[in-house]
């Protein structure tokens, strides 16, 4: 036997324990391979899609590749720990180190090459698929199937570097053991788990903080304590796990009306080394899980609040304002009317006018329109209309922390009290003044020789079908200038909807990709330790363990293993949710609560899944050998 076919062989021998390896590289190939075709995609230079999508997909690649590493250079090195035993045993046998640094390059190099070969295959049979997919996304035309040959060589080029590079650190950060403890590999005995009960407290107080401080920021605030309460999150979560959970079970071991009911003895006996153990695992698995949620929860939330956005900040389908003395006032309207009877959409046109203040608020013009008209306007949009007292004035917030609540502003002959809710949008904007008021009718009425600007507001319940009319509207009207304003909500909408949809398409798979790595971490951690739990099971049930009892055991402490950081994860997210709500408020955009839910099930629904079929699939393997 060569020494190749000796790397071959291992790899084979220990095909169990490398499956998730092999199977999360070959996911993290394919979704590489399959944004490189988008990248280099031919019909994708058009403008249309160009700028968002090949400036998000590169951004993605930089992701990928960069987990991909540390990901797989942390597989490698647990992998390596594992395999103490039989290097010890190779050692004996006359291998040199210099043998066995040759032997792991070749076992990664050869495990790396497959997951290239399989990963670039795989996205070359699901390449249409993603193509139809984006395309639906995106809005526009499913991109056409071709030969990506750049996009290959990129791929094949990227990660067989990677690959090497992981082998190589690899190789230059094993330790030097004795051969003594080689050869006793994970049977060399170990001390009882301890906690420290400051660093306990610390964890406990740091994960409090930073969720205070999440759920009780505000608006803009949300951004500047964004990487604060990160840093903060991480570091209690890795406490969490380290130092806080050994000494709750330290805490339940000392219990004994609880530590000696039926089988708890064992669970809790073997619990807190578990937990020391697989600490490190846990805090990875927790804080990928969580970026999957938040990144995925939050460009769901997005792309599906889009509608409701736009029809907020949009409130008409056409909107048209003009000065005093426009030329083009007939001549535009008569255009935007007529296009919409030619295209067969109903329509219903609002009109109000507003006048100009002489006087400012916070350096700003003011513009007032009649309640009445306003009231119209809100009407016909679906806003909520407004009750103004007489010597009151309405002024929407233009901005987080805008104040002009119960400031007083002069109109005419009347000193009007300012009041104001944040959580109604100003239906009209002004060209020659920055900040709108609605005052009473009467009020308006008594208003002379002022500066006038008239809004049209047309109402179409088609206008998602009006793109076309719209463009084509705005190059007949030239959009803006210094005598009038054009609008029209349907651009706005598919350009929001196509942004938000590129984002969702990006991170999707990029969030999936983070989940599957917390999948194979879990998957690996498991089943290394499988040797160790058949011999302990096997010894335990030599004195009267019963199959029933085993599986009680097996399945309590697996489903710690796979739910214990899942579900501080989603604790993670719900407040991380929690304060975005608070932030996306200020920004208009609408709630995420049911895309937030929608996300968050899914992903417990099939961690579930996947727990079940991983602890059948080890139950038989322990019941099998003892």
């Amino acid at each position: 036997m060569t020494f190749r076919q000796f790397a071959c062989n291992n790899v084979l021998r220990n095909k169990r324990t490398y499956a998730a390896f092999f199977l999360s590289s070959v996911f993290s190939v394919m979704i590489f391979f399959v944004y490189a075709m988008f990248i280099f995609h031919p019909e994708i230079a058009d403008e249309e899609i160009h700028g968002s999508v090949a400036t998000g997909m590169i951004a993605a690649e930089y992701i990928i590749f960069m987990f991909s590493f540390f990901f797989l250079f942390y597989c490698v090195g647990a992998f390596l720990q594992k395999r103490e035993k039989e290097f010890g045993i190779l050692f004996v046998h006359g291998m040199t180190p210099m043998q066995r640094n040759w032997l792991v390059i070749l076992e990664n190099m050869l495990i790396g090459l497959v997951s290239i070969i399989c990963g670039i295959g795989l996205g070359l049979v699901l390449a249409k698929l993603f193509f139809q997919f984006a395309g639906f996304l995106l809005d526009v035309q499913a991109l056409a199937f071709y030969l990506p040959w750049q996009a290959i060589g990129l791929t094949f080029v990227a990660f067989l570097f990677l690959f090497a590079a992981i082998s190589i650190f690899t190789v230059l950060l094993l330790r030097k053991r004795s051969l003594l403890d080689l050869l006793q590999g994970s049977k060399r005995p170990k001390r009882e788990p301890k906690a420290s009960v400051f660093l306990s407290l610390l964890a406990a107080g740091l994960l409090g903080t930073a969720y205070a401080l999440a759920l009780t920021a505000d608006g803009i605030y949300v951004v500047v304590l964004l990487l604060p309460v990160t840093f903060i999150t991480i570091a209690g979560t890795y406490l969490l796990f380290t130092q806080l959970s050994v000494f709750f079970i330290g805490f339940l071991k000392k219990r004994r009306h609880f530590y000696w009911n039926r089988t708890n003895l064992i669970t809790l006996s073997d619990l807190g080394y578990r937990m020391k153990d697989n600490a490190r695992m846990f805090f990875l698995v927790c804080i990928v899980s969580t970026v999957a949620f938040c990144a995925i929860g939050t460009l769901a939330a997005l792309a599906g609040s889009i509608q409701e956005t736009v029809l907020k900040t949009n409130p008409f389908a056409f909107e048209y304002q003009t000065k005093e003395g426009n030329s083009l006032e007939s001549k535009h309207l008569s255009l935007i009317e007529t296009s919409l009877a030619q295209g067969g959409f109903s329509f219903e046109k609002y009109e109000a006018t507003m006048r100009v203040l002489p006087n400012e608020v916070n350096g700003e013009k003011v513009g007032v329109v009649k309640l009445a008209d306003y009231n119209k306007l809100a009407i016909a949009s679906n806003s909520g209309q407004l009750q103004v007292g007489e010597n009151e004035v309405f002024m929407p917030v233009r901005w987080f922390g805008d104040s002009v609540e119960n400031k007083t502003l002069d109109v005419g002959n009347h000193k009007l009290v300012v009041k104001t809710d944040a959580k109604l949008n100003p239906l009209l904007k002004g060209i020659e003044f920055e900040r709108l008021a609605v005052v009473p009718n009467a009020v308006y009425d008594e208003l002379k020789g002022l500066k006038e600007e008239a809004r049209y507001n047309y109402v179409v319940p088609r206008w998602k079908e009006t793109q076309e009319i719209s463009v084509k509207l705005q190059e007949q009207i030239h959009h803006a200038s210094e005598n009038y304003y054009y609008s029209a909500r349907a651009p706005i909408y598919r350009q929001l909807k196509q942004m938000a949809n590129t984002a969702l398409f990006i991170g999707l798979f990029v969030g999936v990709l983070f989940f599957v790595a917390a999948a194979s971490f879990l998957y690996f951690r498991l089943y290394t330790d499988l040797e160790n739990d058949k011999r302990h099971y096997g010894a335990i049930a030599k004195i009267g363990l019963s199959d029933r009892e085993l599986s009680r055991i097996v399945t309590t402490q697996i489903a710690l293993l796979f739910f214990v950081p899942i579900i501080v994860a989603i604790v993670h997210s719900i407040v991380a949710f929690v304060s975005l709500q608070s932030l996306l408020k200020v920004l208009l955009i609408a709630s995420v609560v049911k895309p937030t839910a929608i996300v968050l099930t899914s992903f417990v629904v099939v961690q579930g899944i996947y727990f079940w079929i991983i602890r059948n699939r080890y139950l038989f393997h322990l019941k099998r050998s003892v």
